[in-house]
């Protein structure tokens, strides 16, 4: 138990962190998790698509083309006579439409055709074709604080408040005493369409409604109340959306029987319940971007043309608004699937999903923090384990919660993913990062003798392959052994100081160019002699040519030590012999269980070391064996004869480099 403790000290401190600050950002309706979930809720629509499927509503476009041909053969600019919306009524019901929604409102009196009785010709027409054809919602203008309404003049107050036929829609309501805990959208005062409208006709508000965090519109209120109203005692005050009046004209139910429980913000007609959430907002499942998923017809192409005279409007909704495309009527939101969706496409995807029964359904408060406490809790199950491998599971805990996640979006079911997920990913995270330092300082330790005689990443490779302990094997590798001429005259004259002093910084400049330029293996340094091996103990198929190039840079680099050597108060100038061959050793870690050296032994050792002896009876820099001038390609060798060296019968073909 004491080791469980230990182990989940800091897991422990994040599950209860995670936890806690999960609950205090609901509580205190933080939207910063918030914003970051809305961001995942849109991913999983744009992973998923577009989604074909029958629509059952159709766009009626104010469009650039119906503005300019309507203002180029009627003379009419926006806002149009109202003739022309009696006529698009009248041709939609004949050519089989179920009900239309107007995405505009006639809060005031038609200014024009005004006849002798100071009526307009346009209002009287229209008024006849809503008589006939009344299954027709008209939007309303929402006029959302108090003060504002004040600063009408009373002629026109005194007409908007006896304009009292829209109260009629108003929602019955079940449950009363639960209405406290409801917080719809809430205006002052609803602006109604003229009374010569609204007598005849449902209106209702085609508002939008508040934006996500992000800016983003994702759901439609399909409930609002209006302030006045129920202050005024008229109606309970809450009122039907458009979208929910043309889907019960949809169904042929009665938008007079509209009830709704605030205890589990429900709204019923017609023995159907459609639920809401705390706010009376429905949240929209998008299809795509509206113009790819509902048909859309331009009104001047409608109304004026017979373009669409054999299109199959029979049982449709039609709702008529603005397009991205008409110029100056800015009616445009952010939705998942497009930053440019004309307002009119929300509302059709609320009444498509209202007719589908395709609600999105996203699991409460409550049942998210039990899987965020299952999510963190399992992944604390696995980090109980010391092995890294068995740590390495808890990782699949988010992964399989994503998959999990995407799998009930898809079936209309929306479960927060963002903090459950990123909570258990960064616990799963911080606890194997731990054993995994921990794990890497034991390491370091071995890798530090290693350190002294190869590069970092050849130490890493002897540490995974777990080649610590004592043995050998037989490789060709190239030797190279280098040697200061006359150096043991020149330390005499030095003092014991001096002479570490000289050997530090030369040792360190030569060892530097062979580990970190050409990568070759710092076998031993004997005095001022350096031993090189090329070739392990990792091959990398160049190690002639790369020791060859290893031996030039040094060569180069004498002349920057003499000349820092001034500088340092030394009064001599070295030059270095360098020998070179190729062969068979014997090569590993060799030695005694308390220190261990990684070295080679064998006749090719000894050959280089004669070799390198000879550059001082042969004044050259540099001499190397037969066996490196035919293996090398980058390099060219001048011969310069045969030699007898100690330990070798046959005479040995030696070479110097050209140039």
């Amino acid at each position: 138990m004491k080791k469980l403790i230990n182990n989940l000290k800091i897991s422990h401190f994040l599950f209860l962190l995670f936890l806690s600050l999960y609950i205090i950002t609901y509580l205190f309706n933080n939207p910063w998790i918030e914003i970051f979930e809305l961001k995942t809720l849109d991913l999983r629509y744009r992973i998923r698509g577009e989604k074909k499927i029958e629509s059952n509503v159709v766009i009626i476009a104010i469009d650039e083309n119906s503005l300019i041909n309507m203002s180029i053969n009627f003379n009419d600019e926006w806002p149009w006579n109202r003739e022309h919306y009696a006529r698009m009524i009248a041709k939609l019901f004949k050519l089989g439409i179920k009900t239309i929604g107007f995405d505009v409102s006639f809060t005031t009196p038609s200014e024009s055709n005004i006849l002798e009785n100071g009526k307009s010709k346009d209002d009287i027409l229209l008024s006849a074709i809503l008589r006939k054809y009344n299954k027709t919602v008209l939007g309303t203008y929402l006029i959302v604080d108090k003060n504002n309404y004040e600063f009408y003049n009373n002629v026109y107050k005194k007409e908007l408040e006896n304009n009292k036929f829209y109260l009629n829609y108003s929602f019955k309501i079940k449950n009363p005493e639960y209405l406290s805990l409801f917080s719809p959208l809430t205006v002052y005062k609803i602006i109604p369409p003229i009374i010569e409208f609204s007598s005849l006709v449902p209106a209702s508000t085609y508002e939008i409604g508040q934006l996500d965090p992000d800016g983003v519109a994702r759901s439609i209120p399909l409930i609002f109340k209006e302030n006045w109203a129920y202050n005024e005692g008229y109606s309970t005050g809450l009122f039907p959306h458009m979208d929910l009046i043309l889907y019960a004209f949809y169904n042929d139910y009665s938008p007079f029987d509209f009830v709704f429980d605030p205890k589990s913000y429900s709204i019923e007609i017609n023995n159907e319940v459609i639920k809401t959430d705390k706010n009376g907002f429905y949240l929209l499942n998008f299809y795509g971007k509206g113009e790819n998923i509902f048909d859309t017809i331009s009104f001047y192409d409608l109304v004026y043309s017979n373009k669409y005279d054999n299109y199959n409007f029979k049982d449709k909704v039609a709702i008529l608004g603005y397009s991205a495309t008409a110029k100056g009527l800015y009616d445009l939101r952010i939705t998942p699937f497009s930053n440019n969706e004309p307002g009119v496409y929300l509302h059709a995807t609320a009444v498509q999903n209202l007719i589908n029964k395709d609600k999105i359904q996203r699991i409460n408060f409550f049942y998210t923090s039990l899987i965020l406490l299952l999510l963190l809790f399992f992944s604390l199950i696995f980090l109980t384990f010391d092995k890294i491998t068995i740590k390495l599971f808890s990782f699949s805990i988010p992964i399989i919660y994503v998959l999990l996640s995407y799998y009930m979006f898809k079936n209309n079911v929306w479960i927060d993913t963002f903090y459950p997920f990123m909570s258990s990913l960064i616990i799963s995270t911080v606890d194997t990062a731990q054993a995994v330092l921990k794990e890497s300082k034991e390491k370091k330790k071995i890798k530090s003798f290693f350190f002294k005689y190869v590069p970092d990443y050849v130490a890493q490779m002897l540490l995974e392959q777990g080649k610590t302990e004592l043995g050998g094997e037989k490789k060709n590798v190239v030797i190279l052994m280098s040697d200061i001429v006359g150096f043991t005259e020149k330390s005499e004259k030095l003092s014991p100081e001096e002479v570490v002093k000289f050997l530090n910084y030369y040792l360190s400049q030569m060892a530097d160019i062979i580990r970190n330029k050409y990568y070759g293996t710092i076998d031993k340094f004997i005095g001022d002699l350096i031993m090189a091996i090329f070739g392990a103990p990792i091959e990398f198929g160049d190690e002639v040519d790369r020791a060859v190039s290893c031996a030039l840079e040094m060569r180069k680099k004498i002349i920057d030590i003499n000349i820092e050597l001034k500088k340092m108060g030394f009064d001599f100038e070295i030059n270095a012999g360098i020998g070179m061959h190729y062969g068979e050793v014997v090569i590993g870690n060799i030695g005694a269980d308390f220190r261990m050296d990684y070295t080679c032994i064998g006749d090719t050792v000894n050959t280089t070391s004669r070799i390198e002896h000879l550059t001082r009876d042969l004044n050259e820099w540099l001499i190397v064996t037969e066996e490196i001038e035919k293996r090398s390609k980058k390099y060219s060798f001048e011969y310069i004869g045969d030699f007898k060296v100690k330990g070798k019968e046959k005479p040995l073909k030696l070479f110097k480099i050209k140039g």
